[in-house]
């Protein structure tokens, strides 16, 4: 299969959000702590932004999702391997935030996708 990053933007969405829809946030957000250390920081950065854009969806400023993440802003926006963790687990206790994220991601960094975790993308994959 091509890199999804090269696959049709909104089939990309439409993929990635039925795939989260059917994992429990747990698991989700396992996924994705499970592969900071291995992801390339330009998927890092774009997975920190996406987690950003869905909390202010719900009425959250960044500074206030890093606050509780308790999270610096800063290293949150270097993509700081830490930081991400940290943001990561504070997503992961607010129900649905993680999936509302990764649709975010297809949306808004579809070139990044390639970097998220392998065993993300093959789920990915399987329902396109």
């Amino acid at each position: 299969m091509p890199p999804l990053g090269n696959v049709p933007a909104q089939t990309l969405v439409d993929a990635v959000e039925k795939h989260v829809a059917r994992m429990d946030d747990a698991a989700l957000a396992d996924l994705l702590l499970g592969g900071v250390t291995a992801m390339p920081h330009d998927a890092l950065r774009a997975l920190v932004a996406s987690i950003f854009e869905a909390f202010r969806d719900r009425g959250e400023s960044s500074e206030d999702a890093a606050e509780g993440a308790n999270a610096p802003l800063d290293q949150l926006e270097s993509a700081d391997g830490h930081a991400v963790a940290a943001l990561i687990g504070y997503a992961r206790v607010n129900p649905g935030l993680l999936k509302e994220a990764m649709t975010h991601f297809a949306q808004g960094h579809s070139r990044e996708i390639d970097g998220l975790p392998s065993s993300l993308l093959n789920g990915i994959e399987s329902v396109l």
